[in-house]
């Protein structure tokens, strides 16, 4: 499911997620990018031999999607401190 990664790393606002992204068509492009990002980012963590520079252009992708769906589910009003683990 393209929106279980975000709704994951966004429990709080699981359920916003999943009731906004019912009529957000970018809402949930935004959500399986993510997904896919994500997945991207673990596969090169576990992989051998690593490579740090593509490493860290994935960590970047998926902290600027986190803070794109953030603002998207905020309606680009001002986003909250959000504990990025």
């Amino acid at each position: 499911m393209p929106l279980t990664a975000a709704m994951v790393r966004f429990v709080d606002v699981a359920e916003l997620i999943k009731a906004r992204s019912i009529s957000d068509e970018i809402l949930r492009d935004m959500c399986e990018d993510y997904r896919l990002a994500r997945a991207t980012l673990t596969r090169m963590k576990k992989a051998k031999p690593r490579r740090p520079a593509e490493i860290s252009e994935y960590t970047t992708l998926v902290s600027e999607l986190e803070d794109e769906i953030i603002r998207r589910l905020l309606g680009d009003e001002e986003r909250p401190t959000v504990n990025k683990e």
